[in-house]
């Protein structure tokens, strides 16, 4: 048994599966979501559900220390909340509320921080050079992350593209 404790922000598609092998390998699984019928189904999974919202700090202060940390939480367009409110200024109050000790915090990004490549390969050696909001805003909270107090434990998964039932 593992025995660690670890969060996750955003139990979506790709946040609620890292929760499920966390889980399984032992750990005690937090999961933020903004839906109480969510939280719901997640503490009938065996999860420790917190109801908060990113775009609203005061939501968050019972976020419980966790050895990792896992920041997935998507954009959903028609909201009436900007991008920027999601990933940049969100992750910034979950960094300024989360314990000093989580060891890894792991952005959930997207190579859309590239930009247009015209075909080239990407790697991790590409310059960042996004044309689009999406990888603008993204590569800010990157940027975010690396400079907060927190960010020596950042990792950053930079996702092509997600894709499982239900989507597209």
């Amino acid at each position: 048994m593992v025995n660690k404790s670890r969060l996750v922000i955003g139990c979506g598609y790709l946040g609620e599966r890292v929760a499920q092998r966390w889980l399984a390998e032992g750990s005690v699984v937090h999961c933020v979501t903004r839906s109480l019928d969510r939280a719901r189904r997640l503490e009938s999974l065996g999860f420790e559900p917190l109801v908060g919202d990113v775009t609203q700090p005061d939501t968050l202060v019972a976020l419980p220390a966790a050895d990792s940390v896992l920041y997935a939480v998507g954009y959903q367009p028609g909201s009436g909340v900007s991008r920027r409110a999601v990933y940049v200024d969100g992750l910034q109050a979950v960094l300024d509320r989360l314990d000093v000790h989580s060891s890894r915090i792991v952005l959930a990004s997207s190579t859309g921080v590239y930009g247009e490549s015209g075909g080239a390969w990407v790697d991790e050696e590409t310059p960042c050079r996004p044309a689009r909001e999406a990888g603008q805003v993204l590569l800010a909270a990157e940027k975010t992350l690396r400079g907060h107090r927190l960010g020596s434990a950042a990792i950053v998964l930079r996702f092509a593209g997600l894709y499982g039932p239900g989507r597209i």
